[in-house]
């Protein structure tokens, strides 16, 4: 389902076929009108494993992704929360891993560092939302019930700005914590530079300068 330039995906109580998932990513990946994707992990059982591809295919996408769950995340489901981007949870919910594999664990380790956070999860410990929020597992606590109506919002801001910014800002980042400081520096500037040449950013300017909200093309 589109709405508004947010995809979501729902799992719900049947897990994601590798290839359903992956297949659905690039589809809408595919579809100019869409520039988020969300999903929506409220209620999906725990489960000891989902197929690689879901959890690759969510975590290569080059579109933003925000996942919303809520209660006792933990499993193949909490690896493919991992993968996105933004995660948001209720006040309620709980994380633990079990045995992290090596995949997870790296994830893992980028998103939270090396500190009490890394530890708990790696022995199998749960984390209730306040640690989650708290280490940066999370991005964002809503009340209980909450989850994906903030994840939601969440989604609609990203998607109301320009769809090629968003995109360069996720590969700026995520390929800037793999690469040296002066480097990922660097490579942030070259992404700039390429942002210039855009007919968004020209209609970025000509609406601040006209006190109107931009029309982004994606172009």
């Amino acid at each position: 389902m589109v709405v508004g330039g947010v995809a979501t995906f729902r799992l719900g109580a049947k897990p994601p076929a590798g290839d359903w998932f992956a297949s659905e990513l690039a589809r809408v990946r595919e579809d100019p009108a869409v520039r988020v994707a969300l999903v929506d992990a409220r209620g999906a059982p725990e489960r000891p494993s989902l197929p690689a591809d879901a959890r690759d295919a969510l975590a290569r996408h080059d579109l933003p992704v925000v996942f919303a769950f809520d209660g006792a995340l933990g499993g193949g489901v909490a690896e493919l929360a991992l993968a996105a981007d933004i995660r948001v949870c209720d006040a309620e919910s709980t994380v633990a891993l079990g045995r992290p594999g090596a995949w997870t664990s790296r994830r893992l380790r980028t998103l939270v560092g090396d500190g009490a956070c890394y530890r708990l999860l790696r022995a199998g410990e749960a984390l209730d939302a306040g640690a989650m929020l708290a280490c940066g597992l999370v991005s964002d606590v809503a009340e209980a019930g909450e989850a994906f109506a903030r994840a939601s919002g969440v989604a609609a801001v990203i998607a109301s700005r320009g769809p090629i910014a968003t995109r360069m800002a996720k590969e700026a980042i995520w390929r800037g914590l793999e690469l040296p400081f002066a480097e990922a520096l660097r490579m942030e500037t070259d992404l700039t530079l390429l942002l210039q040449t855009t007919k968004d950013r020209a209609e970025g300017v000509r609406a601040f300068l006209e006190k109107r909200p931009p029309q982004f093309t994606g172009e």
